[in-house]
């Protein structure tokens, strides 16, 4: 946890950040590290954390998904290893404090290779549900982000550190209390891998109709035992989750393209515009026309760079 001891390292880091991330979100010239950086908090926006570990650096943050809440700031990191559909806002902010945050992605062979090579504790198995967690940020961890973001000043040393770097970051997460976590998703023959391969089957094919005996068989299980690991990941059904990203498609499509609600809904896969309307507004919490009036408001512009996660 950061005290005393590491608060000059975390003042650097936080100088880094905002040397590298001028806008609200930057994809670095080294391919796995994302920076963030706001003035100001946001409303719950719908997004869908990919495969990372993410630190912030200063200011907080609050994600929701199922029933649960997380709150984490400069103090936590969380590890997020499948695709999760939830809600997520800044919730501390200013001009002279702005929210710093850092992205590390990592695919789930890269860390089986650091387990194979390093004999790995698991730590204790927990139910699979708890495939996002925090755990404390700690000195280490810290340092590791340091150097990688000094890397990025030097062509050379984005080329020759940053793979080791990343290495050394997935080595410290495993020693951490979301070691577990990283274990499951390592491992090929698990419960979260098999999920996670019928999540990516969605993301590729969300506009057309779900063959659900497809997705048995990337997971390899039966159709009760798919259900019900696959409600214990992501909180909602695999019909529930092909709606979410449609509803997520049909709102890029009004916001960058301009097209009516109806015409919108239509394009990805909806007969009914009262139907598109209707779930629409359940998820948003306003009808399509009101939400990207919204939106429009505060700036298209700013409302992608919130939504930097969102992977539609």
């Amino acid at each position: 946890m950061i005290n005393q001891d590491t608060t000059a390292q975390l003042r650097e880091v936080q100088a880094l950040v905002r040397l590298h991330c001028p806008r609200k979100s930057t994809k670095t010239a080294i391919d796995y590290l994302t920076l963030y950086h706001s003035d100001t908090t946001t409303d719950p926006l719908l997004v869908v954390y990919q495969p990372r570990i993410y630190l912030i650096i200063q200011g907080a943050k609050t994600i929701r998904i199922h029933k649960r809440s997380f709150d984490y700031d400069q103090n936590h990191y969380l590890v997020a290893t499948v695709d999760l559909p939830l809600s997520g806002r800044i919730t501390r902010a200013s001009p002279d404090e702005p929210y710093l945050a850092a992205c590390i992605a990592f695919d789930p062979a890269e860390i089986a290779e650091i387990i194979t090579q390093t004999h790995a504790d698991p730590g204790l198995k927990t139910p699979l549900r708890a495939s996002l967690g925090l755990s404390p940020v700690t000195p280490d961890l810290l340092d590791v982000l340091r150097r990688l973001l000094h890397a990025l000043d030097n062509e050379q040393d984005r080329e020759f550190l940053a793979p080791m770097l990343k290495r050394e970051m997935i080595y410290r997460a495993l020693q951490g209390d979301q070691r577990h976590v990283l274990h499951e998703i390592a491992d090929q023959k698990s419960d979260a891998s098999r999920i996670n391969r019928a999540l990516a089957f969605l993301r590729a094919y969300f506009m057309e109709e779900t063959d659900m005996a497809h997705l048995l068989r990337l997971a390899g299980m039966s159709q009760s035992t798919f259900y019900r690991k696959f409600q214990e990941v992501t909180g909602i059904s695999p019909v529930q989750y092909r709606k979410r990203l449609r509803l997520q498609e049909a709102r890029r499509l009004m916001l960058s393209e301009d097209r009516l609600a109806a015409d919108a809904g239509f394009a990805v896969g909806y007969e009914s515009p009262s139907q598109f309307t209707r779930e629409y507004k359940t998820i948003f919490g306003l009808p399509p026309h009101q939400d990207v009036k919204r939106i429009r408001t505060i700036g298209v512009e700013r409302y992608r760079e919130l939504n930097e996660d969102v992977w539609i």
